[in-house]
């Protein structure tokens, strides 16, 4: 690849994981929240509980 396609490749790349980092943070504070109120979701482990 040329030097411009590189940096045209990598600037697509950067663009895309800064459109997508707010997203991807939500579902993530989503799932979380999910887990919180103890709903079960696949390949998500349930918080330990802390000793009281």
């Amino acid at each position: 690849m040329t030097p411009a396609l590189l940096l045209a490749r990598d600037g697509i790349i950067y663009w895309v994981n800064v459109w997508l980092a707010p997203v991807e943070c939500m579902f993530d504070m989503i799932e979380s929240e999910l887990v919180r109120r103890g709903i079960a979701l696949e390949g998500v482990e349930p918080p330990s509980r802390p000793a009281a």
